[in-house]
């Protein structure tokens, strides 16, 4: 499988409520499994699709994405994982 990868949405949020960070969400082909072999296969195993992934960047590194969601099977979902995620201080360019 090769992935591909296109961001959708980017913004900043405030981190610790004043440290402006990068956000970005992003459309991929894959969602990566765990590779566990105990998972449940659902969980185990790498899935082709549509899926929606929220990108939270470094609070010392603008530019650097350092964590990433779960893949979401739709915008709206990722959309507002992002806003809680933030404590809703999201803003989308």
């Amino acid at each position: 499988m090769n992935e591909k990868k296109e961001i959708i949405k980017k913004g900043t949020f405030l981190y610790d409520g004043s440290v402006v960070t990068d956000i970005q969400i992003n459309k991929t082909n894959i969602r990566y499994g765990t590779g566990d072999y105990e998972d449940e296969s659902e969980y185990r195993d790498d899935v082709e699709g549509e899926f929606y992934n929220v990108e939270f960047g470094s609070t010392t590194e603008r530019g650097k994405f350092v964590s990433s969601s779960l893949s979401h099977t739709s915008l709206k979902d990722a959309i507002a994982e992002a806003e809680k995620a933030t404590n809703y201080t999201v803003t989308w360019e």
